[in-house]
């Protein structure tokens, strides 16, 4: 049977349906949480990495063609870029993707939440938190600092949960001692969170960034292989990217950014969340000689309307 394929990737707009249209199928995810970015502070004092971005939810609908009007309007939530890295103190907050929607022509609006962005990181023995995940039922909320984000309705809670969630995933809370945490937890239907950056303890000691989320599993001969997920960076370095998603017909979301490692002079900055949906990470911690890390950029969403057409089985 024909298909028709449209993938939106940025903006707002109207879907046309096309002729000979029998059944639509529509895939939303939306877009993952920026990171915070690190804290700095003085000699012998605790600073700690940015936390890293929710993940964003996917939601798929299905239709029957008499269900639409000739035209629907679709809008794809964006990312945002990360938080900057602290001067003397703490870093700044990261920001919460946007939601993808699909109608309100003559269907109801259907919604893919966005992730929240990661809180930054501190001067102090205070985590930067992580910031949620979207869930099917409402946004991923923002971290504040310390505070982590709260969780939309079957999201991931921010902070360093081991346990994976049906939509995004929460982005990690960094340590409160500056040494090495947690990374983000997998997302078994929505798009990854990312992982906090490295801080700097009472010792001067940098650290290296935690890893971002993984998103859904493949199935292979019974044999699960986790997919997407962005590594660590090392300390001085930036976080690695998540994985870019499959944003065709599978509709794949994208792995949570690493986050960047501390540093005495530059640290890394958070990797970015791998498109669409993944959460970035946080930048990682510096003393205040060096340069504190930026936040990675949330990755945008996607709108992938995909129609049976009438025609030769």
């Amino acid at each position: 049977m024909p298909v028709d394929i449209q993938v939106y990737t940025s903006g707002s707009g109207n879907w046309t349906k096309p002729v000979g249209a029998i059944g639509v199928r529509v895939i939303l995810i939306g877009a993952g949480g920026s990171g915070g970015g690190g804290g700095e502070s003085g000699a012998g004092v605790v600073a700690t990495g940015g936390g890293g971005g929710g993940g964003a939810c996917r939601h798929e609908i299905f239709f029957l063609t008499s269900d639409l009007g000739v035209t629907e309007a679709y809008s794809v939530g964006a990312g945002a870029a990360g938080g900057a890295g602290g001067v003397s103190g703490a870093g700044s907050n990261g920001t919460a993707g946007g939601n993808s929607t699909f109608g309100g022509t003559t269907v109801s609006i259907h919604t893919a939440y966005g992730g929240g962005g990661g809180g930054g990181g501190s001067n102090s023995a205070t985590t930067g938190a992580g910031g949620a995940g979207g869930g099917m039922g409402g946004a991923g909320g923002d971290a504040a600092g310390a505070t982590a984000g709260t969780a939309g309705a079957n999201g991931g809670a921010g902070g360093n949960s081991p346990n994976g969630s049906v939509g995004g995933s929460g982005g990690s809370s960094s340590a409160a001692a500056g040494t090495a945490g947690t990374g983000a937890p997998i997302a078994f239907l929505g798009a990854g969170g990312g992982g906090h950056g490295g801080g700097k303890t009472t010792g001067d000691l940098y650290v290296a960034g935690a890893g971002g989320g993984g998103t859904p599993p493949n199935q292979i001969l019974g044999t699960i292989i986790l997919t997407g997920c962005g590594s660590q960076g090392g300390a001085a370095s930036t976080g690695a990217a998540g994985s870019v998603g499959i944003p065709g017909e599978l509709g794949r979301c994208g792995g949570g950014g690493g986050g960047g490692g501390s540093s005495a002079t530059t640290a890394g900055a958070g990797g970015a969340g791998g498109f669409p949906g993944g959460g970035a990470g946080g930048g990682g911690a510096s003393i205040t000689a060096g340069t504190a890390g930026a936040g990675g950029a949330g990755a945008n969403g996607v709108v992938i309307v995909i129609t049976d057409l009438e025609g030769a089985r």
